[in-house]
């Protein structure tokens, strides 16, 4: 199921309960870094699987509304699934603007922080 299906109450919970494992991931310095590098995306699902794959299978399971404890799918279906994340629109948007607000924290001009 992509994001942008999810609407309402059901898409302010689904936030509260995927913001935790979003967080982690795109906290990660090697998937920003590969992000805001315009890396390949088979390049960055490779450095998420490899590092957050709990956090992967926690969202996976609310997206599909399972069970994230007891959440375990295939070999078979996880490409297909990890291709439609990877293809979600909203959901990338949502690594590159948190790779935009940290390159705007950092951006201020030392100048600025200067006392008159």
């Amino acid at each position: 199921m992509k994001l942008s299906e999810i609407r309402g109450e059901d898409a302010i919970e689904l936030l509260g309960d995927i913001l935790i494992p979003a967080t982690e991931i795109m906290a990660d310095p090697k998937v920003s870094s590969a992000v805001e590098s315009g890396k390949p995306k088979l390049i960055i699902a490779t450095i998420i699987l490899r590092n957050h794959a709990k956090s992967i299978l926690t969202i996976l399971a609310l997206l599909n509304q399972e069970d994230p404890e007891t959440y375990n799918p295939s070999i078979l279906v996880l490409p297909k699934m990890i291709k439609d994340l990877l293809e979600d629109e909203e959901l990338m948007s949502l690594f590159h603007s948190q790779g935009q607000l940290k390159e705007d924290e950092s951006s201020v001009s030392a100048s600025e922080n200067i006392a008159e």
